[in-house]
Order: structure tokens, then C-alpha cells, then sequence
């Protein structure tokens, strides 16, 4: 390169640089200006400025006059896998009594006329549908089945004590109505009680069995204020009341019944 290019070209930015140096304050201003996002954005000094936070959902929302409380909206559904808690705390006697007075919803299918545990299953299973009535129904055959106890009681033919897969109205009324502390036993429970208290069921020290006529005594027997005597009336009622059990007592190891129940025979029907 020949020095007088060199100059020339010295003298050109030389020129440059003076011209711009030249521009109006304004345009140096416009440009200083359009620079300034390149470098990044500032939120402090919108913050510092105005006073209050950013705001991205538009204006703040209005005050509530004086006096009035927000909404809370609809309250929370229930948990349909959580007991519900009104029914939680009743007694079998009250949930038996809540099947009783509402029986029409839980009764089976067609041509059945009778509550049955598949049809409380099948009311149990339902989701919760918002219906205060409905729910009710649902959330009762939910408590109702957490007690298989019960349920056994109220599957219990009221005349021979059998299971029969019906809860209609007349055994359901005879769980409500009976105040025997015993009713919820199955039958091996009673059972074990009886070989817990044999030789107090037996009486005569002499003899080697239980006597079917004797419990039948006892069991018309009024309640004597005694801890230990009540509950063998007690006992004595709730095996009476069960005939199938006392037949499956009395012939357990032959074809004549003889109206005797040996410990043999009731260890046999815990097996």
C-alpha cells in the first residue's frame, strides 16, 4: 500500500468520526435510547418507580364493601374412600335402624323383595352424586359393610339363626329391638362361651353334658343384677334363639338327638 492510499484512508475515518461527532443531540439521544434493551431488562427501576410489584393478570381486584366475606364457594364433597363421619359414630342399632327406615332404596334387583349383601354392595360401590338422599344411602351401605359383625346379624334368619343371604325387615327389627350384648356372636363365638362356661352350664356337678331343657330354664330366666349370672341368661337366650345351632349341637355324633351337649360335640363344630 502507497502511503498517500494510507492517508486517504486515515483521512476518511477521520472524517467519518467527525461527522458523527457532527449528528444533533436528539438523533445521539434516539440511538443511546434504542441501545439500551440490548444490554437487558431492568426490573428494578420499574419496581422503584411505581411503588408495587408487576402485575399480569390487569388491575388488582376490587375491595369487598365493608361487612361483606368473600365467598367460599360449594363446600368439599367427601372423600367417598374415607368412612363418613356422621355414620362413623352411630351405633349398630342406629345404622340397623337407618336400612330399616330407608329399605325401599337398598332392596335387590327384580323380583327379589329383600335387601341382600349384594345389593348393598352394589349401593356402596356408586359414586357420590351431590343428591344430600342419595349420598346418604351410599354412604350407609358403606358403614354398614366396615361391620361384617352386624351384617351377619342382620343376614340372620330371625327364626332358625341360619344365614340365608336376606336382610328383610323382620330380622332387621329383631337386631334393633334386642338388647342381648351376645347378638353380634357368630356362631363359633357362642360356641367358644360355652366351653368357656360348661361347668357353669351344666349345674349338676356330676354330669358330663349340657342339657338342652336346662339352657331353655335359664333363658327364661329375668336378669339378676349379677355380672357372671346375667351372662349366662344372656347366653343361654342368644343359643335358644338359634335353633339351627342347637340342632347342629345335639346330633353332632349321632342320628338321635338327645337333647345333651358334650364338650366333644362343641370342640367338633369349631373345627
Amino acid at each position: 500500500m502507497s502511503v498517500s492510499a494510507f492517508n486517504h484512508s486515515v483521512a476518511s475515518s477521520s472524517d467519518n468520526a467527525a461527522f458523527a461527532g457532527a449528528k444533533p443531540n436528539t438523533e445521539q439521544s434516539r440511538l443511546s435510547s434504542n441501545a439500551r434493551p440490548t444490554v437487558g431488562v431492568n426490573f428494578s427501576s420499574s419496581l422503584d418507580h411505581c411503588g408495587c410489584g408487576p402485575v399480569f393478570g390487569g388491575p388488582p381486584p376490587r375491595p369487598l364493601p365493608i361487612g361483606v366475606r368473600p365467598n367460599p364457594g360449594p363446600p368439599p364433597r367427601p372423600n367417598p374412600a374415607l368412612p363418613d363421619p356422621h355414620y362413623a359414630k352411630q351405633s349398630n342399632e342406629q345404622l340397623a335402624q337407618a336400612l330399616l327406615d330407608n329399605y325401599e332404596a337398598f332392596k335387590g334387583r327384580w323380583p327379589s323383595r329383600s335387601v341382600t349383601p349384594q345389593s348393598l354392595q352394589r349401593m356402596a360401590d356408586r359414586p357420590l352424586t351431590g343428591d344430600p338422599s342419595i349420598d346418604a344411602n351410599i354412604q350407609l351401605a358403606k358403614e354398614l359393610l366396615r361391620r361384617p359383625a352386624l351384617m351377619q346379624a342382620l343376614d340372620r334368619n330371625g327364626r332358625s339363626g341360619a344365614l340365608d343371604g336376606r336382610l328383610s325387615k323382620s330380622d332387621i327389627r329383631s337386631v334393633v329391638r334386642s338388647d342381648n350384648p351376645l347378638k353380634l356372636h357368630d356362631d363359633k363365638q357362642l360356641v367358644q362361651e360355652m366351653l368357656k362356661h360348661f361347668d357353669a352350664l351344666k349345674g349338676n356337678c356330676f354330669s358330663r353334658t349340657i342339657k338342652l331343657k336346662d339352657l331353655r330354664t335359664l333363658a327364661s330366666q329375668p336378669l339378676t343384677g349379677n355380672p357372671f349370672n346375667d351372662h349366662l341368661i344372656q347366653l343361654s337366650r342368644e343359643i335358644m334363639a338359634r335353633s339351627d345351632l342347637t340342632s347342629s349341637m345335639d346330633n353332632r355324633f349321632s342320628w338321635q338327638r338327645d337333647g345333651k351337649i358334650s364338650r366333644h360335640e362343641l370342640r367338633a363344630l369349631l373345627r
